[in-house]
């Protein structure tokens, strides 16, 4: 009684969920793939164009191949580069920011406060430092982007994984 009941509010409730439309990055060989939803941004660069352009997906028409953004429509198959926004850079420069600070600073507070005469502030404490420091300005604009390039090995789809159609749809 009580795995009947289970399945059939399963079955009704399976009447309200809704799937989506899907921007979907394949890669050939690999079962994994990349997804964007309606609401996430984009940044691409379209076929014989230099710069990138940006926007948020703000709906996907599966039937004529077509991505909707705020001010524009782009057709997926004209699009030839996709780039991502990468996070670890900053995160990596902030710590390598704060470690120079960190052995800077510790190096001088130990050699104030040593009473040591043998102990200083060396040459190689100021390399680590201006290492660290100068490292954590340079990492962050090298790695900013991930560009991927479609072609023979990655292509774009777009997927309506929707059960049915709403009336408000068509």
């Amino acid at each position: 009684m009580r795995s009947s009941l289970l399945l059939l509010a399963f079955l009704s409730a399976s009447s309200l969920l809704h799937a989506q439309k899907v921007l979907q990055l394949e890669k050939y060989g690999r079962a994994r793939t990349e997804k964007m939803y309606i609401g996430d941004p984009i940044t691409y660069q379209l076929q014989g164009e230099q710069g990138f352009q940006a926007g948020y997906i703000e709906d996907i028409r599966v039937e004529e191949g077509l991505l909707v953004l705020s001010d524009r429509y782009v057709k997926v198959q004209d699009i030839s580069t996709l780039r991502y926004e990468r996070g670890w850079p900053r995160a990596t420069g902030i710590s390598l920011f704060w470690f120079g600070i960190g052995w800077s600073g510790f190096a001088a507070i130990g050699t104030a406060l040593d009473g040591d005469d043998d102990t200083r502030y060396r040459w190689s404490d100021a390399i680590v430092s201006a290492g660290s420091i100068g490292l954590a300005f340079v990492i962050p604009p090298l790695f900013k982007h991930k560009d991927v390039r479609m072609g023979k090995r990655r292509r774009l789809r777009l997927l309506d994984l929707r059960f049915r159609k709403e009336p408000w749809e068509d």
